[in-house]
């Protein structure tokens, strides 16, 4: 899938489809429609690119069984609605979070389904963590070519792997941190000014103080601001505002020298600086 722009093709990323389709299938939900698409599938770049939908990833859930929401948090904002969901699978006993800042409008009008949008997301995006990957190929198979295997998956997850998942969340914080880096220096933002932002938000010292969920919620908030002009005027509103605050309180900042330094392996049990 490609939007035409002077003339030539640019692809569209796959999560712009993702959050496409899931929008509608969220307003369907909402007044009472059937909802038709439980998978995506699209071309570009010569490959095939699939992958399931909210209701998709809702289904493999019914299928997999043992996971659950166990609680939804939400913060209004100026612009957006912040959803923060953890869920649980009571198989393994692992928990995960998911995180969604949706916009208010919907282009140049108000969004009237933006908060039930945002809590729906926070909530797929914490169930998908915990689905074996079997699991959603079953899903996925079945609705693109009707293929099943009719197999129960209950597949046990290694403290590895749950320790891989929080840092897939903090070098996502990163990644994005580092793509949004030249927009904070045209703002007059420093990579220090940013991550002492981080650090009085989340009431942290070092990134080892930082949570899942804190992770979690800071990628979807970075991610937001990415995707929205005015979500990033938001956030650099909120870190200039602590700034100043800071200031005013004349307490002094310790500058850190690793700051924007990503984090190379996925060993956070020793204390480092931002």
């Amino acid at each position: 899938m490609a939007e035409e722009t002077n003339n030539e093709l640019v692809p569209v990323p796959e999560y712009e489809v993702l959050e496409k389709v899931d929008d509608q299938a969220i307003i369907q939900m909402m007044t009472g429609q059937a909802i038709k698409d439980y998978v995506y599938s699209f071309k570009q770049g010569g490959k095939v690119v699939e992958g399931l939908t909210l209701a998709g990833i809702n289904e493999a859930a019914n299928r997999r069984g043992g996971i659950e929401v166990d609680s939804i948090e939400y913060t209004e904002r100026e612009q957006s609605w912040l959803a923060i969901a953890k869920a649980t699978d009571s198989i393994t006993g692992s928990s995960r979070y998911g995180a969604c800042e949706q916009p208010k409008n919907a282009g140049s009008r108000p969004d009237t389904f933006a908060f039930t949008k945002a809590i729906h997301k926070a909530q797929r995006n914490a169930i998908k963590q915990l689905l074996p990957v079997p699991v959603l190929k079953e899903v996925l198979n079945y609705y693109l070519h009707g293929k099943s295997s009719g197999t129960t998956y209950q597949v046990l997850e290694s403290n590895a792997t749950q320790n891989d998942n929080v840092t897939n969340a903090q070098k996502a914080a990163f990644s994005l941190a580092s793509k949004l880096k030249p927009r904070f220096d045209q703002n007059a933002i420093s990579q220090n000014d940013f991550w002492n932002y981080v650090k009085r938000r989340y009431g942290v010292e070092t990134r080892n103080d930082m949570t899942e969920m804190h992770w979690t919620q800071l990628s979807a908030e970075l991610t937001a601001a990415d995707r929205t002009p005015e979500l990033f005027n938001e956030m650099l509103d909120r870190i200039k505002k602590l700034e100043a605050a800071a200031a005013a309180s004349e307490i002094p900042e310790t500058p850190d020298p690793d700051l924007d330094t990503e984090p190379e392996s996925s060993d956070t049990s020793t204390s480092t600086p931002f």
